[in-house]
């Protein structure tokens, strides 16, 4: 999001020193000093068993579960205060508090909404608390009673997605913006969230609006068959809407598998246009200064932006068989963005520690450089995942590590890469349920790497998981759906010893229905379970997790038992009624049931009371669910005390803790975060080159558009626009059975290849051709790898000219040619090969500049393992001419 407030601050004069030489690192980043593993990589700061992208995850819930409600006597309705207010504060001892919002301020409702529902979904799915599903029963009610149109509207019961005019904490007003791109956000997790809860309201309200939308659709060609926003005469910018369109495709799609098509089908009909739109127009424009923009709600958005980009890359890789140039296209967008986003020095965008760091976009915002790589990781990992790319995990890998440094156990997060607060400390949704919905997806695609060692997760579904039971030895869970293709991945700490789809026991099985078994250093196991057809599933094993019941449990006061949905459980109303938890080992699980009257209970851990409580209301039952969890603790003796409020929240019918049983667990098992790893194969990158599928040259070698490098220009220059050369400069290119290599390329005074790589020693052949006939000094290039200078200044054409034949060198020239002179080497490939070059913090960094008033220039880089042969020897310019005048 474009920041809406001004702040100041100092950029650290080391790391403007540090990207000026080599590779970028810092002693701090974010919230915690720096770790680096043995290559000089960066490593995970956090020690616990569970990882630390599992305890990200948990503070971002509890968070959001610990929020302040509003008082009942102010607002129309008491809910979590983040349903009603986009602002936070969070002090340093984790206090939160809501300052004063004007309505502008409350324009991220829509977003906000999206991104707390759906992350609070996808956290049931992975830990069953369903305190989660709670909230989303919370906000989803509240979005349909005080963000929608009225009836009378010409948009009748719509989303206000952007509700800048109204009362922040009431009714939003219709004049507000309603962005069509966000109400597709909104709509995705609005059907999923009534597939979980069963609620048919919001379904109705969901098919309502896809109604609508697929109504009113625009059939001008070449246009997106839908604008920015429904009344864009309340806007003040231009309506024009771009890849935005994939966020109602989704919302679409989500329909139409639950099997609503809309009237006379004008549901596929809706979803075939933006498919038309996507697949015709915004594809062959993949480098379209706006093609991936156009999103955030608080300005025109015109540039390309990390959620556009992200979701984009994601439909494409979730519709292989439609998008069949997936691989490449998905793989062009994400990495076009590093690049685009790179470019303001106020950002100082780069790889720190070998991991990736930008900005949402070219614009904004400054130094927080935390949340757009969040994201747009998650994409990473799943082209690593879907395309078997060890590139794609590794450059996922690291930034999933990086930007997981934003975080104290608090609640308070920095994200400010030298540390400090600037988005996360005004942004709630930002801060936390932002991340909570973007580790979830990074987790769900590198379950080996990321889910917590020695627990029990499902990890990654293809349907929406609507109940889950996570108990000793025993994993229960159902689906919405089942269509062909479901897949549940789940990581156990056991081996199934039997898994079950309905009541039919499944096989180890490649192919159909079946599961299968990866097994881990730590001792866990992956497994991949398909159950086309069947939306009940049960996981039987050893599991070394152990059940703590009565009489190792200590009730004190007004614990009963009671049977309560069929289930025994001890219950208690009454305030300070306590159980205590004893117990060895390093995580801990209490279970119990949620309910209409369910109350509030604090929780103490080794006698410290933690932030976030045990609240058990519910609207509907659910039982032999998690209250409470804590992982990641030493190896040993610790004490788990609840205490009850005798209290509910304003909405249950009384103050009851239902309480079933204890796990815990003192397995042990080394968390690998993926250390050494790395491409070790060529990368070959042709610059300045927007086709959309890779070069193959005579060798039979794939080369890629060259993206991933960083020119500093200004907070609204365009990378593509200013160093790109994107027509061939030359059709015939001497020297070469590759013309092709050498058409194009990028330019500039300073810019600087990052080429991600695993351990090993690497060869770069650097691929010129010069074309520019103008002053020697204003064309040469100086060429430095990871800091090291190893060509100085070199000329081009002099350089190839070495490889001419001499009967070709001749100086006679006719005088015509003397306005337009025939310079030797002009027009001819030129390979440069830099031997033994090493990784400084897992990068090949490859720097190119022009000191003498000039611009360098780059055609095409191959880095590859080894050796890589004899190159042409650089001639410099000499060192005492003086540059001419003379345009490029």
């Amino acid at each position: 999001m474009r920041n809406t407030l001004t702040t100041s601050y100092l950029i650290s004069a080391a790391i403007l020193l540090n990207s000026a030489s080599a590779a970028t690192t810092l002693n701090h980043y974010y919230a915690h000093d720096a770790v680096e593993d043995e290559h000089g990589v960066i490593a995970p700061w956090y020690t616990g068993q569970n990882g630390q992208c599992d305890a990200r995850i948990r503070v971002a819930a509890e968070t959001l579960k610990r929020y302040p409600w509003t008082d009942p006597h102010k607002t129309p309705r008491s809910l979590p205060e983040y349903i009603y207010s986009g602002h936070w504060r969070i002090s340093e001892d984790g206090t939160i508090s809501i300052p004063r919002i004007s309505d502008l301020h409350n324009g991220d409702y829509g977003q906000r909404a999206a991104y707390t529902i759906g992350a609070l979904i996808e956290y049931y799915r992975y830990t069953g608390d369903a305190a989660a599903l709670a909230h989303v029963t919370l906000y989803a009610n509240a979005l349909l009673d005080f963000a929608l149109t009225p009836e009378d509207h010409p948009w009748p019961r719509f989303p206000i997605s952007v509700p800048v005019r109204g009362i922040p904490y009431g009714q939003a007003d219709p004049r507000g913006f309603m962005q069509l791109d966000i109400v597709g956000e909104i709509g995705v997790w609005m059907v999923r969230a009534a597939q979980i809860i069963g609620n048919e309201q919001w379904m109705n309200a969901a098919t309502h609006w896809a109604d609508l939308l697929a109504e009113r659709r625009l059939s001008e060609p070449g246009l997106c068959p839908w604008p920015r926003y429904a009344n864009p005469w309340h806007v003040p910018w231009e309506d024009r809407a771009t890849g935005g369109v994939v966020y109602l495709l989704e919302f679409f799609d989500e329909l139409i598998r639950s099997g609503y098509t809309g009237r006379d089908d004008a549901l596929l009909q809706a979803r075939e246009a933006g498919m038309a739109y996507l697949r015709d127009v915004l594809l062959p424009d993949w480098t379209g200064y706006d093609t991936w923009g156009r999103n955030y709600w608080d300005w025109g958005s015109s540039t390309q932006v990390q959620n556009v980009t992200t979701f984009t890359a994601r439909y494409l890789m979730n519709y292989p068989e439609e998008f069949p140039n997936w691989p490449c296209d998905a793989r062009n967008i994400l990495t076009l963005f590093l690049n685009r986003a790179g470019v303001n020095s106020a950002s100082n965008a780069d790889t720190f520690s070998g991991a990736w760091a930008y900005p949402e976009s070219r614009t904004c915002c400054d130094r927080s450089l935390v949340y757009a790589p969040q994201e747009v990781a998650t994409a990473f990992a799943q082209y690593g995942a879907q395309a078997d790319s060890e590139w794609a995990r590794e450059m996922a890998r690291r930034k999933i590590i990086l930007n997981t440094y934003d975080f104290h156990e608090n609640g308070v997060v920095e994200d400010l890469i030298d540390g400090g607060a600037y988005i996360h400390k005004t942004w709630f949704k930002i801060a936390h349920p932002w991340v909570l919905k973007n580790i979830l997806h990074a987790m769900a695609w590198m379950p080996e790497l990321f889910g917590a060692a020695r627990e029990n997760h499902i990890m990654r579904n293809t349907s929406v998981v609507t109940n889950v039971v996570y108990d000793e030895g025993l994993i229960r869970f159902d689906t919405h759906d089942a269509p062909a293709g479901t897949v549940t991945v789940l990581r156990l700490a056991y081996t199934p010893q039997e898994i079950l789809a309905g009541n039919k026991p499944l096989k180890v099985n490649n192919e159909g229905n079946g599961y299968q078994v990866l097994d881990l250093p730590s001792g866990d196991k992956i497994v991949t379970v398909r159950h086309e057809g069947h939306t009940s599933i049960t996981i039987r094993g050893d599991d070394p997790q152990e059940s703590i019941t009565e009489p190792a449990l200590s009730f004190c006061k007004e614990w009963i038992v009671e049977t309560v949905q069929g289930v025994s459980c001890r219950v208690a109303a009454a305030p300070d009624a306590t159980l205590t938890v004893p117990f060895t080992g390093n995580q801990i699980r209490l279970l119990g049931g949620f309910a209409p009257d369910g109350g509030l209970a604090d929780i103490y851990l080794d006698g410290q009371k933690q932030l976030v409580g045990i609240d058990c209301w519910n609207p509907t039952p659910r039982f032999d669910q998690v209250l409470y969890y804590r992982n990641g603790l030493s190896n040993g003796p610790h004490e788990l005390k609840i205490v009850t409020r005798g209290a509910g929240n304003p909405y249950s019918q009384g103050s009851r803790i239902f309480v079933q049983k204890a796990l815990s667990s003192a397995a042990t098992g080394t968390q690998d975060f993926g250390s050494g790893g790395g491409p070790t194969d060529a990368q070959r990158m042709i610059f300045g080159y927007t086709k959309r599928t890779d070069y193959v040259d005579t060798q039979g070698h794939a080369w890629r558009p060259g993206t991933e490098f960083i020119i500093r220009l200004n907070s609204r220059g365009d990378s593509v626009a200013a160093s790109w050369r994107t027509q061939p400069r030359q059709m015939l290119i001497a020297g070469t059975e590759d013309p092709e290599l050498y058409r194009y390329g990028v330019r500039g005074k300073d810019f600087w290849v990052d080429v991600t790589v695993g351990p090993g020693t690497y060869h770069a052949r650097l691929k010129f051709m010069e074309s520019r006939v103008i002053d020697p000094k204003l064309r040469c290039v100086s060429v430095s790898v990871n800091g090291r200078e190893m060509i100085t200044n070199m000329d081009v054409a002099a350089t190839a000219a070495q490889e001419m034949d001499s009967a070709l060198l001749g100086d006679d020239q006719p005088s015509w040619q003397q306005k337009w002179p025939l310079i030797h080497g002009m027009r001819r490939a030129v390979d440069v090969v830099l031997n033994d070059l090493e990784p400084v913090n897992g990068i090949i960094s490859i720097r190119f500049q022009n000191t003498l008033g000039g611009q360098a220039e780059i055609q095409a880089i191959e880095v590859g393992p080894g050796d890589g042969g004899r190159g042409v020897v650089p001639v410099s310019v000499p060192a005492e001419s003086q540059p001419e005048s003379g345009s490029k």
